[in-house]
């Protein structure tokens, strides 16, 4: 019984760190800016790592840029996070903010905007609308920034569910063109977001495996004593 308590306790503290964890980074090529971006090419405008983690009732959204983020302000730091929950379409490619054309093969519904000083809104393209995100959901700390956002503001007007949503993080200079879009990541498509069992989940399974093994051991005990007696 000791041993089966130790190995709850593990699964536990376990448990709740894969949910904080790094899930599922995808990595994108340092220095990689678009050809047509016109700014300032600094390394907190370039994306170097992303990912968009389902837990529970909230998505997750990260990005790691080669350089620190918070001096991007002083020429208008930007970063959004594209989302194609079913009804997205080539934005990049409408004029505007083309010309110049890019990243045809990356489609979007709605945004989350994240800007360098840690504030953030929810962009509802289909609907015309734009709600301000909790200050208290957004962090940014050096190269890196996150923001939580939970399921039922974004649920609205979707055609999937959140676990088969895809999205794009591209970092810009300002807002009105493409030329102002520093990076794509990834660079002409979208990512798939990546569910991250909660940790009671973790827990009820690996609950019932121990239940099973506990009934196996019951078993061959029983079968033990039975041969000891013949």
């Amino acid at each position: 019984m000791r041993s089966i308590l130790i190995i709850i306790g593990i699964l536990l503290s376990g448990a709740g760190g894969a949910a904080r964890a790094r899930a599922a980074l995808i990595a994108d090529p340092v220095g990689d800016f678009l050809s047509t971006y016109t700014g300032p090419q600094d390394a907190g405008l370039d994306v170097v790592a992303h990912e968009v983690t389902l837990v529970g009732d909230r998505l997750n959204f990260f990005g790691r840029m080669a350089g620190p983020v918070a001096p991007t302000q002083a020429f208008g730091g930007v970063y959004l996070f594209g989302i194609d929950r079913g009804l997205g379409t080539p934005r990049f490619t409408n004029t505007p903010p083309a010309p110049p054309v890019i990243g045809p093969g990356v489609v979007w519904d709605v945004i989350i905007r994240v800007s360098a000083n840690g504030t953030g809104s929810y962009l509802n393209n289909l609907a015309g609308t734009t709600t301000a995100l909790d200050p208290a959901d957004i962090s940014i700390s050096s190269n890196e920034l996150t923001a939580s956002v939970p399921i039922s503001l974004m649920l609205p007007g979707s055609t999937r569910p959140a676990a088969e949503w895809t999205y794009n993080l591209w970092p810009r200079n300002g807002a009105g063109s493409n030329v102002q879009v520093s990076d794509l990541a990834p660079d002409n498509s979208n990512s798939p977001v990546h569910v991250v069992p909660e940790p009671a989940s973790l827990l009820l399974c690996a609950m019932s495996g121990l239940g099973l093994l506990g009934r196996h051991r019951r078993r061959k005990t029983r079968r033990f004593a039975v041969n000891h007696q013949c």
